[in-house]
């Protein structure tokens, strides 16, 4: 029967995310379940849809209409990824969703300054979750305690953010603190004794677990995509349109989404990565990031700090409105 009052609970009351994958998604007696064969068993799982922030759908999971509509009723964002190409998401256009961040993000959008001063409000937000998540994922799972390089990175970024005037001066603050960051993982991992890393998107499968800059280069991919999933929750349950930019490309397609991610995704998909390079017992890297990954939304309330992040800009935004 259809819940008539709209989603039941809050989307900062919910658990952070769900992956599936070569999985059949329907409705079977009011619930929804997911079926997962093998050579030996035929398993069904239900959903947890009420108490659900993200459905990620990954490669060769089917889903029917039924399920769809028992997601979108309860307000469960649903993303459509895989390890490769850009993600889908979607959300239900009846979810009752007041219009007050909408209406405080708009002048924020349209005025250069404003804007600026936003991006500048995100930025520390991914300085200083690099500095907490980022450091305990660093002592969890690459083993070290010392952090105090990846701080210095950070606290140049803190400075620079001091001095910016423009959006292009803070792009290139940008860059360098991307690339220190990428430096330091690589030597914390010891990845850089076999030369320097070099970032590269997209790469293709099949993907040789032994050649460590490819692999860390797709599980970046992967967890950027699974972190734009979270964003893009966010953005949706405060009924805020992902394309209003306020820094990467003000025409971009779902710019906000890429914005906001990264507030976060440094921090958690940078450790993890590189991670995986450690454990040579690992057959499938992939599915052990991913497993961390959710665990990390969950642990680290990663919904709850999207939409916090997405409050402080607003107000950073509101602030230097005369």
């Amino acid at each position: 029967m259809r819940h008539k009052g709209g989603p039941r609970l809050l989307a900062t009351d919910r658990e952070g995310a769900l992956y599936l994958e070569r999985a059949r998604i329907h409705v079977e007696g009011g619930r929804i379940v997911y079926h997962i064969t093998d050579d030996e068993h035929h398993r069904v799982y239900n959903i947890p849809h009420v108490n659900l922030a993200v459905l990620f759908i990954g490669q060769g999971t089917s889903i029917t209409q039924d399920a769809i509509r028992l997601l979108g009723e309860e307000g469960v964002h649903l993303a459509v990824t895989g390890s490769g190409g850009s993600p889908m998401h979607m959300g239900a256009l009846t979810t009752y969703t007041a219009t007050r961040h909408f209406r405080e993000m708009l002048p924020i959008y349209q005025q250069p300054d404003l804007s600026l001063t936003a991006a500048k409000a995100l930025m520390r937000d991914r300085s200083e979750r690099m500095k907490t998540i980022g450091g305990l994922y660093v002592r969890k799972y690459l083993g070290l305690r010392d952090i105090s390089e990846l701080k210095k990175i950070c606290g140049r970024l803190d400075a620079d953010l001091d001095k910016v005037t423009n959006s292009q001066e803070l792009l290139g603050f940008e860059g360098q603190f991307s690339k220190a960051c990428y430096a330091q993982f690589s030597r914390m991992s010891g990845l850089s004794k076999n030369g320097t890393f070099h970032r590269e998107a997209g790469i293709s499968e099949p993907i040789n677990r032994k050649d460590h800059v490819n692999l860390v280069n797709h599980l970046v991919d992967h967890g950027n995509y699974l972190c734009y999933g979270m964003a893009g929750a966010a953005l949706w349950a405060l009924g805020i349109p992902p394309h209003m930019s306020v820094f990467h490309g003000k025409t971009r397609a779902g710019g906000l989404v890429f914005d906001l991610a990264d507030g976060f995704k440094d921090s958690l998909v940078l450790p993890l990565a590189f991670a995986a390079i450690l454990s040579r017992r690992d057959e499938t890297p992939e599915t052990t990031f991913r497993a961390r990954m959710i665990n990390a939304f969950d642990d680290r309330e990663i919904l709850k700090e999207a939409i916090a992040t997405i409050n402080r800009m607003i107000a950073a935004g509101q602030r230097n409105h005369k």
